[in-house]
């Protein structure tokens, strides 16, 4: 009942497997163009689409107050945004301009502006209505 002992196989490097899987790879592609199955072109595509799928995808920058907003990590001292710039608000409710020709508006659409039918109709921002079917 006394046999030899098995030992269990030493655990393998992953970055060795790589590069010898690597060189296996590069050693059949090579075979292969030598043979003329794979043209120098075909070889480079190979090559290079295996280089893009190696590589991880860049992180993709957030939108929004995220991407401008600064972290702090604790305790390290607030730093205040640069806010001397001048701080632009669009004016929505920006009139008509005073030059715009009467008529080249329809003559619809100046005969219900000019209807006081809707208390503060003059103020009403544009509003798009989308039909969702």
């Amino acid at each position: 009942m006394t046999g030899p002992r098995k030992t269990p196989p030493a655990p393998k490097d992953p970055a060795v497997e790589a590069e010898f899987l690597r060189k296996t790879v590069l050693g059949i592609l090579s075979v292969l163009e030598t043979k003329g199955l794979l043209s120098t072109q075909e070889v480079d595509g190979i090559l290079r689409a295996a280089r893009a799928a190696a590589t991880p995808p860049p992180t993709p920058r957030l939108g929004g107050p995220a991407a401008t907003a600064q972290w702090t990590r604790p305790g390290q001292p607030h730093q205040p945004m640069d806010r001397s710039g001048p701080v632009v608000i669009p004016n929505v409710l920006r009139a008509a301009p005073a030059t715009a020709a009467p008529s080249a508006a329809p003559a619809e659409a100046t005969a219900r502006q000019d209807t006081p039918d809707e208390p503060g109709a003059a103020q009403k921002l544009p509003v798009m209505d989308f039909d969702l079917q």
